[in-house]
């Protein structure tokens, strides 16, 4: 029995790094959209209007931000699971905390939501203005 609780628990680990390293994977997609961004506007700064050579940062953006999402719904759920696991142990100290957890994953999660929600929603209206709007001053 203790085996089976030790391979399920490593196997908890493994998805753990699994999305550890996703999100890792976003901050660096947010890193180089945050680099694109800068020589955009160096580039009109320069009076440079050279917008094919430099790419949409919106996908860029968008993956990043879903690939968080995704890795905070498993850690929501995974603490859902250690709270059911501390009430079933009838652990009251345990279940504090991650009752607590349970609450912070919540709003890390809805925070994330809410920026996916906004990204979609900005690209949705910048993609309806005409173009001559969009142009450095």
């Amino acid at each position: 029995m203790e085996r089976k609780k030790l391979k399920e628990q490593l196997g908890t680990v493994n998805q753990s790094l699994f999305y550890l390293m996703l999100i890792i994977l976003s901050v660096l997609l947010s890193f180089w959209s945050v680099l694109i961004q800068r020589e955009q506007m160096e580039e009109a700064l320069a009076g440079n209007s050279q917008k094919a050579a430099v790419p949409d940062v919106f996908p860029i953006k968008l993956i990043a931000s879903v690939l968080v999402v995704s890795a905070l719904g498993f850690f929501f759920c995974l603490s859902l699971r250690t709270c059911q696991d501390a009430a079933r142990r009838n652990d009251p100290v345990a279940q504090k905390s991650a009752g607590m957890n349970v609450w912070a994953s919540l709003f890390v999660l809805t925070a994330a939501l809410i920026r996916l929600y906004d990204l979609n929603s900005n690209e949705k209206i910048r993609r309806s203005l005409p173009t001559e709007n969009l142009q450095p001053e």
